[in-house]
Parts: structure tokens; sequence; C-alpha cells
């Protein structure tokens, strides 16, 4: 028996070329049509006349075969959408289905195990989001996959990467969309057009805000936005707008925003509320509100410059971090894996919140600021192990705490000047981190080397930190256990499992 595997997106898609495609053949047929059908005779003569009635029918029976070709080719564009369309159907019906049947077969089972529900997770876990994939009424899901700055019209490889990530992690059976938006910022993407940042996001809010009542209102369906970067500052004023407007669509709308600009704690258009830039034409416009009726779930890589800047920009390493940030951590969101997106860190929110937007903290193991000197062949990663440790303690600096008595997640959060550090904690740190460094550069050299093998150090690679609410970055472990661990194991001649590096 043979099979056939359909894509609902990829058939819309082809469907839209193919209409293009249409386009031109009328173009051309119309361009045509007077030079072909109403050609003068070269003289006054008999065999002129001839000629020219000759090539006249010619351009005649042209027309006749184009019309039928164009007749022909809206037919075909008219079934290949309404196959898409079909097809799309079809397959959220299934999905609906099949976890219908799911859930009723396992959760009795669950119940007199004493286990909660399948995908329901800890409060540690990703998986404790509330999905909200379907309206009441089991209306198609939608996902609108908005691009980033540069990326106006999302490409299928971006669309089926942020739709595995984290669209179908967080609305299982959701329907991907990309949906185009200028995301120009001229000057610094010239190629795309003239439109200056705010220019950019005032049309692309324009765009988005149509998409949505279509697909809510005209069609019937519901609607989860995914936001990166630019289009993150896009759906941010969607947001804002649709509150003012009385919050119409509530309960057939969400958010999914990653590399925000507007991140309430970090977002560098919130670091510094009201702020212009003429020349750039960048507002300042402050935090994606955390008090939206519409389910929203944001994302945030750590040391991200955008997402993540320092709370206290006077730290200049801080600053320099956030900066290489950009370049090494910001373009990274699309292409993180959905196990990745699964370890976040959820964040801690104000005591009784209460508010529909849940955050998360994607942790990154290598400062950016050393992420040039790791490029450099074989002496780069050593060189960067060294350093690494100490650096991280004072990049930190610039960066407040979560928790009680310090930062929440849903709290914005301008920026400040400075912050006094506590040298009870910090010159612990750094002597840790003295230690630490040159050790962890022997390790890099010795398994790079082949002098010792990785299944020796299962928990030196790679290094993932954790949020601790009284904390920026928690180390799991305090530092005299890591001390004492570590020297006897520098101690020991013979080989034995080590504790984590902190790099």
């Amino acid at each position: 028996m043979s099979y056939i595997t359909a894509v609902p997106e990829m058939l819309a898609s082809t469907a839209a070329d193919v209409e293009r495609i249409g386009s031109a053949i009328s173009a051309a047929r119309a361009n045509a049509a007077a030079p072909t059908t109403g050609l003068l005779a070269a003289a006054d003569d008999e065999v002129s006349a001839a000629i020219a009635n000759l090539f006249g029918r010619y351009g005649q029976e042209y027309q006749a075969v184009i019309a039928q070709a164009a007749a022909f080719h809206s037919q075909f564009t008219q079934a290949l959408g309404t196959a898409s369309s079909t097809y799309a159907q079809a397959e959220t019906a299934n999905a609906a289905l099949v976890s219908g049947v799911s859930n009723a077969l396992h959760a009795p089972i669950q119940a007199l195990m004493g286990q909660a529900p399948t995908g329901s997770g800890g409060s540690g876990s990703i998986s404790a989001l509330t999905l909200a994939t379907k309206s009441a009424s089991g209306d198609p899901l939608i996902a609108l996959i908005l691009g980033g700055t540069n990326n106006p019209q999302p490409d299928p490889m971006y669309v089926a990467g942020v739709n595995t990530s984290y669209i179908q992690r967080l609305f299982p059976g959701a329907i991907p969309q990309g949906l185009f938006t200028p995301e120009q910022f001229w000057p610094v993407t010239p190629q795309l057009g003239n439109l200056t940042f705010s220019q950019s996001v005032a049309e692309g809010v324009t765009l988005l805000n149509n998409a949505i009542n279509q697909q809510i209102t005209t069609m019937g369906n519901s609607v989860v936005v995914f936001g990166y970067s630019q289009s993150a500052t896009i759906a941010t004023n969607e947001i804002t707008a649709l509150m003012a407007m009385g919050s119409p669509h509530v309960g057939d709308l969400s958010f999914v925003l990653i590399g925000d600009p507007n991140n309430p704690v970090g977002g560098l258009l919130e670091r510094f509320p009201g702020f212009y830039i003429p020349f750039l034409d960048v507002l300042f416009n402050g935090a994606t509100p955390p008090n939206s009726p519409y389910p929203t779930t944001i994302f945030t890589a750590q040391y991200d410059g955008i997402a993540d800047a320092p709370q206290y920009p006077l730290n200049v390493l801080s600053d320099l971090n956030a900066f290489a940030g950009y370049f090494f951590v910001h373009t990274t969101y699309p292409m993180l894996t959905p196990t990745q997106v699964g370890n976040a860190v959820p964040l801690p929110t104000s005591p009784g919140y209460t508010g529909n937007t849940q955050y998360f903290m994607l942790l990154t193991q290598d400062l950016p600021l050393l992420d040039p000197i790791r490029d450099i062949p074989y002496a780069g990663p050593p060189i960067a192990d060294i350093f690494q440790p100490d650096l991280r303690v004072l990049v930190d600096l610039g960066y407040a705490d979560y928790g009680p008595g310090a930062n929440f997640a849903n709290v914005p959060t301008p920026a400040g000047l400075f912050s006094l550090p506590n040298p009870f904690t910090v010159i612990p740190d750094l002597a840790l981190g003295a230690v630490q460094g040159p050790y962890g550069a022997a390790v890099e050299i010795g398994v790079e080397s082949g002098l010792l093998s990785p299944s020796l150090f299962p928990n030196a690679y790679p290094w993932v930190p954790s949020i601790d609410p009284g904390l920026h970055v928690s180390f799991g472990q305090s530092s005299t256990t890591l001390l004492s661990v570590l020297s006897g194991a520098v101690g020991d001649a013979t080989p034995r499992v080590l504790p984590p590096i902190l790099f």
C-alpha cells in the first residue's frame, strides 16, 4: 500500500506561489494583446495587408489559448487552496480525537495510581504551562508566526523550526502559518527598504491586527501569535492596542514571545522607558503588559543583550557581555531544539500575581563576551575556560537577583545606576573561580587532546546553571562543598568523577 503525506502549510504556500504565476500570465496576456492582434499593414498594398491579417489571426489564436490557460490555472489554484484547508481541518480534527481518546484512557489509570495527568508537569517544568490549544467552541487554532528584524517573510525552515520547538510544545495541533511583516530597521537593513524601526513596527501592528481579525472574526478560528525580537515588539503593541479597545478576542487569542525587547525584566526597551533615539527612530516604549488578559509566554535567553540587558549599565563588563550577547545569543532562539526549550527555567512572579503571562529563562552556558576567544582553534577554549568563572561573577554584578526583596519577572524593572556588591559573597566566588578556571582549562585540554576520556567527566560538559529565587545565577553547590570535592579530586592519583565545571 502506498502512503501520501500532506503538509497543509506547504500546500498553502504553494497555492500562493501558483497564484502569483497566474498573475504573471494574465499580465503577459494583457501586455501582448494590443501589439499582436492589432497589427498595421507595412504598406498600402495587398501583400502587406495579407501579411498583417495573417499575423493578426496568430495573435488572436494566442489570446484564445492563453485565456484557456488562465482559466485552467485559476481552477487549479482554487483546488490547491481548498486541499490545503481540507487537510488542515482533517489534521486538527484527528489531533483532537486522538488527544481526547488518550486522555479518556489514561486519566482513570493515573487517578488510581495517584499521578498527575500526562503533561501536567511540576512547578519547575515548562510542561506546567496551561495549554490553550483551542477555543471553547473547538475551532481550529492557527499559529501566526512572525519573523525578526531582516526576516519579513518567514521561510518554511524557520516556520518549521519555530513550530516544532515552541508552538507544538505549547499548543499541540496548532496549524502554523508564516505572516509577512516589514521587519525593517533603517539604516541597519537598507536592502529591505527605508522604514525606520518605529515605522516598521507600526506597519507590522496593522498587518498583524488584520490577520488576527481575519482568522478569528471572519474564519472563526482561534489564534496564537509568535513574535521574535522586532515582531515581539509588534505583538506587545498589538496587545496594548487590544487592551485599549476593551480586550476583544479573549479566549481566542494567545501569544508566545522570544527575545522580547519589551521583556519586563531585562528588555532593552523597558530598561530606559520613555527614552527616544531620533536618528534611529527608536522609542523605548516600556514592558509587555503583565496584566494582559491574553495567555502569553515569554522566553528569554540569559545574557541576550536585547531581552536580558543589564540592570546596572555602569558595569562595563556586563554591557560588553550584553553587546556580544546580541550577536552570539539573540540569534539562537529559532535554532533551539524542543528539549532545550523544555529545559527553560520558570522565573518567579510577585506574590499574589494572577496574570496570564508566564516567564521562562533559557540558560546560557558560555559567556558571550568570551565567544570570540573560544572560536580560536585549539588554544581558544582553554583560555576562555581560565577566565570565565571569575568573569561570570563580575558580569552578574550588573544584574539583580530574582526573588523576595529583588526582581520578579512580571514587574517592569528600569535600569539603575549601580548596585553595591556584598563582599562576603563576591570574594569567595572569585576565590572559587580562581581555582575552577585553570582546572576547567586542564580538563578542556585533556579531553580535546585525547589524554582524558569524556566518560570520566559525565557532569563536566555541558554545564547548566540553575536559577535560584535568591540569586541571579546559582551554581547549584556551595563554595565550600565544591572546593572540598575539587581539592580531593586534584589530590588523588586515580581518575574519578569530578563536580560540574562552572564555565
